[in-house]
């Protein structure tokens, strides 16, 4: 019984080097980070977002009453002069065309 677990045990250590070099592919020291605009946080002022903001890694619409929403989110970002790389910011609108900004946040990790 014991030489039918010898292949096992060698299966393992062989593919444990081959998964941490594959957690070396998703590190993101090497990227750049997406660079959002200044935006200010004012009742007075109308973004037309679908012009100028960068492709988000996420981005999640919604309704809230009659107001429509949108929440898009950056893994990799510079904003302001955070020092934190995960932003979220929220928006909202009546028409779906001029958006306020109401909500910035920052992932703590």
């Amino acid at each position: 019984m014991r030489f039918f677990n010898y292949p096992k045990i060698l299966f393992s250590l062989g593919t444990i080097p081959w998964l941490s070099a594959c957690q070396t592919v998703v590190h993101l020291e090497g990227v750049t980070p997406v660079k959002l605009p200044y935006l200010k946080n004012t009742a007075n002022e109308c973004y037309y977002l679908d012009e100028f903001m960068p492709v988000p890694d996420n981005l999640v619409t919604g309704l809230s009453g009659a107001l429509k929403l949108r929440y898009y989110s950056f893994k990799f970002a510079n904003y302001k002069d955070w020092n934190e790389r995960e932003i979220v910011l929220s928006f909202y609108s009546r028409d779906d065309k001029c958006w306020s900004l109401f909500e910035e946040f920052y992932v703590v990790k």
